[in-house]
């Protein structure tokens, strides 16, 4: 579909390409890829196992729910406190990391992104009813 819509758009020349140029080579990138793994898995597998074996599917599970629960609390409490709770929280209960690593890694990326997107690059971030 992204290859098919990415035809529409100018794709431009090879030494200057157009804005459909980008979303076509990855869609055909991504097209082939997808059939070598086809092809790749097409034989009988002797010894089949569940594609979810156990409980492993909680954690991908855990990991789309937060990721939509960000979503959608960052405009009503505020990039950086939402940003610094979801890392915590998906170190904490996702990777199960130590305490010392967890609040490290979670302050630092809330500041480096923090940094990178509303002062260097000037894109104004939710501020939410705390202000921050």
């Amino acid at each position: 579909m992204t290859a098919w819509s990415a035809i529409h758009l100018s794709m431009g020349r090879w030494r200057h390409p157009g804005p459909g140029f980008f979303p076509f080579g990855l869609a055909l990138l991504l097209i082939l890829l997808s059939l070598a793994l086809i092809f790749r898995h097409w034989q009988k597998d002797p010894s089949p196992s569940p594609f979810w074996p156990g409980r492993t599917w909680l954690r991908p599970l855990l990991g789309v729910l937060s990721l939509v629960f960000y979503a959608l609390i960052v405009d009503l409490i505020g990039f950086i406190l939402t940003t610094l709770l979801f890392l915590v929280l998906w170190m904490w209960v996702i990777e199960r990391l130590r305490w010392r690593t967890i609040l490290s890694i979670s302050i630092g990326t809330t500041v480096a992104l923090y940094l990178i997107f509303n002062l260097f690059l000037e894109v104004p971030l939710p501020t939410g009813f705390v202000g921050l």
